[in-house]
């Protein structure tokens, strides 16, 4: 496909520190020092011979949707995950592509249905289980009632149902005793005002799965390596160990090393809920392995990080892919697809 002389804006999330009466901000923005990925996808975007402007993005309001009609875009590279100045921060990854969707503009990734849905970790789950996919068992506790374990067993590790990037989750979300479970099940009510996910968990090796589409395919399999974690803890990420920036957070072995029934049966389920949850372009999936070498699908993240040194950018360079020519996949499958609605 020709892309030379096609406009694209790249569109990220402002940092949180901009003014909260500017709705969007260039190229001097801040957030373009801050993140990687912001900067990679962009130098990629020119490589393939795109026109490239880049917009830091802080509410989705007219003033915005003007500026945007003003760039005419033929594609925008949407890379935006939160709007730290919107009440509602977790929901607004599927409020800008509702939005996107809404000026029929071309844009990368899934559609808000499939945004919204894997937020909704239960919701998520329940559409998993219904496709005959492997999950924890688990249970919702809404606001202000008490948790009934009698369909799950420990330990249980509990969450805020809907929130992601390991927030909320500390190393003592993991607990044994049904009084442990209702002190975090009250914690999550009073502190983020939203119900609980009580989960069995797993505990064992884990997985991370990089889906690319057109047709879905697994680009790659990693493993968390947890061995920097005391031995104490559990091996769990949680919000301090995955944004830690001391050197004591996880790492990632890329490929991970799987026997082949494994490394098959892993890239089965992993497709398999790419599709059930309509994700589209890239997504990243989660498994955990259990005692009887089990898969259990954790989460389903149809927006992760596409930095180079994340994932995305580590699986593409063990297939033998360059960052730019996955960029350039990414960006190919969008335009081809037109503002066709999701």
């Amino acid at each position: 496909m020709k892309l030379e002389g096609k406009n694209c804006l790249l569109l990220y999330n402002a940092a949180s520190g901009n003014p909260p009466e500017d709705s969007a901000e260039t190229d001097s923005d801040s957030s373009l020092n801050a993140r990687g990925d912001i900067k990679a996808v962009r130098h990629a975007l020119r490589e393939a011979g795109f026109n490239v402007r880049t917009l830091g993005l802080r509410r989705t309001n007219s003033k915005t949707s003007a500026l945007i009609e003003e760039m005419k875009p033929d594609l925008v590279f949407n890379l935006c995950e939160v709007l730290y100045n919107h009440p509602h921060k977790a929901l607004t990854e599927m409020y800008v592509a509702g939005w996107l969707e809404l000026m029929k503009l071309p844009y990368t990734g899934s559609p808000p249905l499939s945004l919204g849905i894997s937020l909704n970790k239960m919701r998520c789950k329940q559409i998993l289980k219904t496709s005959g996919l492997p999950i924890p068992p688990s249970i919702t506790v809404q606001v202000g009632e008490k948790p009934n374990l009698e369909p799950i067993t420990p330990p249980f590790i509990v969450k805020p149902l809907r929130e992601d990037g390991s927030f909320g989750i500390t190393k003592d979300s993991v607990v044994e005793t049904p009084q442990e479970v209702e002190e975090k099940v009250t914690m999550i009510h009073e502190k983020y005002s939203q119900p609980a996910l009580v989960e069995e968990f797993i505990d064992g090796r884990e997985f991370t799965v990089a889906v690319i589409d057109n047709p879905p395919r697994v680009l790659g399999i990693g493993e968390v390596d947890f061995s920097k974690i005391p031995a104490k803890d559990p091996k769990i990420l949680s919000y301090g160990i995955k944004w830690a920036k001391n050197g004591l957070g996880v790492g990632l072995k890329f490929p991970a090393q799987i026997e082949t029934a494994l490394k098959n049966r892993i890239e089965k389920i992993s497709l398999k809920a790419f599709r059930a949850l309509g994700c589209r372009d890239y997504a990243r999936i989660d498994i955990r392995i259990s005692e009887n070498r089990r898969p259990y699908i954790l989460e389903v993240n149809p927006n992760p990080d596409l930095s180079p040194d994340e994932e995305f950018g580590l699986a593409s360079e063990k297939a033998g892919i360059t960052y730019e020519s996955l960029i350039k996949e990414i960006a190919e499958n969008a335009v081809r697809r037109g503002t066709t609605a999701s």
